[in-house]
């Protein structure tokens, strides 16, 4: 057990048996596997450097975490309490007017803070200390003022719900139960369906003659497909698509005069392996997916199905329509919660609770969304987005965002819908499993926005296996370790061929320009076709180090006058003599 883990183990047992005496002590435990966090034993709020705990409701939507914490650092053992309040300014008047002078807070900013140095390294101890004196005083004010000086319609800081709180503890204890076991059952279950692919080979598919990619590490998160315009990576994702889903290919899909044929060989959830075939249109009459968990996405993703388009078969008919047909429609979000909202075997307020969040944590700058809006008396979707000083801008509906943030926003929610329609039992999105395609990831998007996104489905979803094509080296900089990347080029002869490039390169070392000259994308050279030759290239590692060079040369051109530049020369001359 790391150091960090044990500190969350340590504080989660000394909050029990505290509870044991006080059944009516709530503090905020991790809500989801984001990021296979609890799968790593990490209970509450923090990363690998600190462990948040708090005990009240209000979350500074900025830094993901609640406004009021009680921090320990995970090196040093030093514990403080620290509010946050960069996320209102009605947060920040109630802790001003209550908090500072009560607490003797040290203030910085929109930051306040108070340090327990007489306790040093003993953070259970301070722990104790503070449950009995600070918390207490906190409570009191909380009691007293919170209701009446906060607006009902802003969300303030106050206490957690008893429903809240056992829910989460539940969910943490199966967790909890997981860890202790740590064991992968050995048996095989004839019924468990696959989550991720191991090794595919392809023959006779569009320019596709044979092509073969294996040995896809069962903790590969990310396989990623590079290559030029043309040379058949659109190919394989299709190819593997029509095997995984069983779909009929029509007479211009297949050739008269080789038959069409896949063997994938997939990883069960226990690592056991399971090989599926498939010729033609051999198929079997009821051809459920083979994956219970599964989504394709050709390069097309701004639109999403309309109100008026809603009929029961959109979804069953569209599983591979976006990757197939360029002129499809994604699964709309405020469409499919109105659907949601009538079914009595689903908890409709669970599953918006957990795509808001994940929306507003994924999408940069996107403050709040507004599910079941009323616009000029019809029923939408609203977001909110705010500024880095916190101004906010004024809501806009889905078709009014940004066309990359529309393409995130599109594509995130089709694959929550698809993957709740596929595992109606899982909650946290954190814990569907699958395999998910998505051709040309990068467009419409950023460079931030091309790493970013990335990083966020990885976090998002640390079950799910993504196959992805890419034009752009952006998206390796947000990979996670063990991403599979396999290069595709197409000759006259030989039709498309695939190598395999992640066992060249360690991915985590090399800067774009690097993975540009690199076999990934193979330029020969990438200096601007705009360069005068002779003058000198910028070989900086980033923008901040190259101005700074040029103020160091301005500062050296303006020291070195004709008369220093002689003494210069004179010094230099005198030391060969």
């Amino acid at each position: 057990m790391s150091e960090i883990e044990n500190l969350h183990a340590e504080v989660y047992d000394l909050l029990i048996k505290y509870r044991n005496i006080d059944p009516s002590l709530y503090f905020t435990l991790r809500r989801s596997n984001r990021d296979g966090r609890l799968d790593k034993g990490y209970w509450f709020y923090g990363n690998e450097g600190y462990l948040a705990l708090s005990f009240w409701t209000g979350t500074d939507w900025k830094n993901k975490t609640p406004n009021i914490i009680f921090v320990i650092l995970a090196d040093t053992k030093e514990t403080y309490l620290e509010i946050n309040t960069s996320d209102s300014d009605a947060k920040r008047k109630f802790v001003v007017q209550y908090l500072v002078d009560t607490l003797n807070l040290e203030i910085s900013g929109h930051r306040y803070k108070k340090e327990y140095e007489s306790y040093g390294s003993d953070y259970l101890e301070s722990l104790r200390h503070f449950l009995l004196s600070d918390k207490i005083l906190i409570d009191n004010i909380i009691k007293e003022y919170s209701l009446t000086f906060f607006d009902t319609a802003e969300a303030g800081i106050n206490f957690i719900e008893q429903t809240d709180f056992e829910e989460r503890i539940q969910k943490i204890e199966k967790y909890r139960d997981a860890l202790d076991q740590q064991e992968i059952p050995n048996t095989f279950d004839p019924k468990e369906k696959p989550i991720k692919i191991k090794e595919v080979q392809i023959e006779n598919f569009g320019p596709i003659r044979k092509i073969r990619f294996d040995e896809i590490p069962f903790s590969s998160q990310w396989v990623f497909f590079t290559g030029e315009n043309g040379v058949g990576k659109t190919s394989i994702l299709r190819a593997i698509a029509a095997s995984v889903c069983y779909r009929r290919l029509n007479d211009e899909e297949l050739n008269k005069e080789m038959s069409f044929k896949t063997s994938i060989t997939y990883y069960l959830p226990n690592s056991q392996l399971r090989i599926l075939n498939r010729t033609n249109n051999d198929i079997p009459d009821i051809a459920e997916p083979v994956v219970n968990g599964f989504a394709a996405y050709g390069p097309l993703r701004l639109k999403t199905n309309l109100q008026s388009q809603r009929d029961a078969d959109f979804f069953s008919n569209n599983l591979l329509s976006s990757l197939f047909d360029q002129d499809s429609y994604l699964l709309d979000l405020q469409t499919q919660f109105d659907i949601w909202k009538f079914s009595l075997s689903i908890d409709y307020i669970k599953r918006k609770d957990f795509i808001t969040e994940i929306l507003t944590d994924i999408l940069p700058n996107l403050y709040d969304i507004i599910f079941d809006d009323v616009v000029n008396g019809i029923s939408t979707t609203s977001y909110i987005e705010k500024d880095n000083e916190g101004g906010q801008f004024q809501k806009v509906s889905f078709s009014n965002l940004a066309s990359g943030l529309k393409s995130m926003v599109a594509m995130i929610g089709d694959i929550l819908i698809r993957l709740y329609e596929q595992q109606p039992n899982v909650f946290d999105p954190a814990e569907f499993t699958g395999i998910v395609l998505i051709d040309e990831i990068d467009i419409h998007l950023h460079p931030k926005l091309q790493k970013q996104l990335v990083q966020q489905l990885t976090k998002t979803f640390p079950k799910i296996q993504f196959i992805a094509t890419t034009h752009s080296p952006i998206p390796f900089l947000g990979a996670p370790k063990n991403s599979s990347i396999f290069k595709v080029d197409r000759n006259s002869e030989s039709g498309v061929l695939i190598r395999r490039l992640d066992h060249q390169l360690e991915l985590g070392d090399l800067l774009p320009n690097t993975i540009l000259t690199s076999p990934i994308f193979g330029f020969a050279d990438i200096v601007p076709e705009s360069h005068t030759p002779g003058t000198l290239i910028r070989t900086e590692d980033n923008f901040n180090e190259m101005e700074f060079n040029d103020q160091v040369k301005e500062k050296i051109q303006d020291f070195i006058t004709d008369r220093k530049e002689q003494e210069l020369i004179n010094l230099f001359k005198s030391r060969r003599q």
